[in-house]
């Protein structure tokens, strides 16, 4: 693990013809973004056109510029199709349940996350969408994991009707994204006078990592969930990134047995960010 500062990225038109090469809405984009808003100036993208592979970088935008800056950028046409278009146009117009025609993407927002059937529901059509992208057994794990964050922002945002949790699927993969607009990490856990000597939001995200931290003493018996969770998706070849506040804490299992864990400041957001994909092993796909 390590503490840097990050870099700020730039967007520049790729040195192949456009047709050979879109590139992807991550979250180098997203920083930049993020910077340029806070700075007060519009982003320039010199007419790129980006593809959204993952959800985790749109649903970002919507936290660190609001829910109109990211259907700004879809009115702007700076989405390439294939964008998880229908997704997004359930997120922007916050249904309160949605799932795509073949289950392989879904929505619930706001007042929904605090009712159980909806939850159960939810969880349900996830958990038929891991299945289908060929996690088999592992697509159990995935689901309680989403459950357990969904029940973090419901719990301790402190603002549970702004939650949102999203899914989608395909052949190997599996990602998920919950965020809240709520208090944030750091606020949460200095609740607690074990952890009021916190002093940033990158230390509140790598405190929540640890097993038996909560916004409630350690002698209560909460947060005790969290840390196996994380390690469990990171083990599950997973990328999985936190943000909170002005920092970002990733965890990345792709390469090897050791998984890299890294703390970096970012542009501040408000509430809090969950987002992970995990990947089935090559060899165990049919």
């Amino acid at each position: 693990m390590y503490r840097t500062s990050g870099s700020r990225p730039t967007c520049r038109k790729p040195n192949l013809q456009p047709d050979l090469l879109t590139p992807s809405f991550d979250y180098n984009v997203v920083d930049g973004l993020g910077r340029a808003w806070q700075r007060g100036h519009p982003p320039r993208m010199d007419g790129l056109l980006f593809r959204a592979g993952a959800i985790g970088p749109l649903i970002e935008v919507a936290c660190l510029g609001s829910a109109e800056k990211l259907r700004e950028i879809r009115q702007n046409r700076w989405l390439n199709d294939g964008s998880h278009e229908l997704l997004l146009d359930a997120f922007l117009a916050k249904r309160r349940q949605w799932r795509a025609g073949d289950h392989r993407q879904g929505v619930a927002t706001g007042a929904a996350l605090e009712d159980a059937e909806t939850v159960r529901s939810f969880k349900m059509d996830a958990h038929m969408a891991a299945k289908n992208a060929g996690f088999g057994s592992q697509a159990g794990y995935l689901v309680a994991a989403l459950g357990e964050i969904i029940g973090n922002a419901i719990d301790h945002s402190q603002f549970p009707t702004s939650a949102v949790a999203l899914f989608s699927s395909g052949r190997g993969e599996f990602e998920f994204v919950v965020a809240d607009q709520g208090i944030g990490v750091l606020e949460s856990l200095t609740q607690n006078p074990e952890l009021s000597s916190l002093s940033d939001y990158g230390e509140a995200l790598e405190a929540m990592t640890e097993a038996g931290v909560s916004r409630f003493a350690r002698s209560t018996g909460h947060g005790n969930g969290f840390r196996p969770i994380f390690e469990k998706l990171a083990d599950m070849t997973g990328e999985l990134r936190f943000r909170s506040g002005d920092y970002a804490l990733t965890l990345d299992g792709r390469f090897g047995d050791k998984i890299a864990r890294q703390i970096v400041q970012k542009p501040k957001m408000q509430g809090f960010l969950a987002a992970v994909t995990c990947r089935v092993q090559p060899h165990l796909l049919r």
